[in-house]
């Protein structure tokens, strides 16, 4: 029994030192193999050096800058459909036990949605939701 105890505690010191190696190993080999000068002795050092500021997008240059910034009602409206998806995560086991639970469990997700309700009229009032 003690035996069985401890391998149980043995495969996750395991999995750490593991995982730990891995980690420190892809720390350590690009300090190893990557180029230590960047002076321009060779032509393809120099072309390197060149395109090695520009963002890198899957082999092609980026028709748009690296700083585009949009419209901030597009955070907005992702940021709220989070909130309200969430709230549906809680509500749907929620009312799978609804009658195990009780009234007190009702009470408190009654509070809930009444928080959730006044940050929805608080986006409202601000216009928030109004696409400009």
């Amino acid at each position: 029994m003690l035996i069985q105890m401890n391998l149980g505690y043995f495969f996750i010191f395991f999995a750490t030192f593991v995982a730990l190696v891995f980690a420190v190993f892809n720390l350590i080999i690009p300090l190893i193999i990557a180029p230590k000068d960047w002076e321009e002795k060779d032509e393809k050092l120099k072309i390197f050096k060149k395109w090695r500021t520009v963002p890198y997008e899957s082999g092609e240059i980026n028709p748009i800058p690296a700083r585009f910034q949009y419209n901030i009602h597009y955070y907005m409206y992702a940021l709220l459909f989070v909130i309200f998806d969430i709230e549906v995560l809680f509500f749907i086991p929620w009312i799978i036990t609804l009658q195990q639970i009780g009234w007190i469990t009702l009470i408190e997700m009654l509070i809930f949605v009444a928080i959730l309700l006044v940050g929805l009229y608080y986006a409202v009032v601000k216009d928030a939701l109004r696409w400009r």
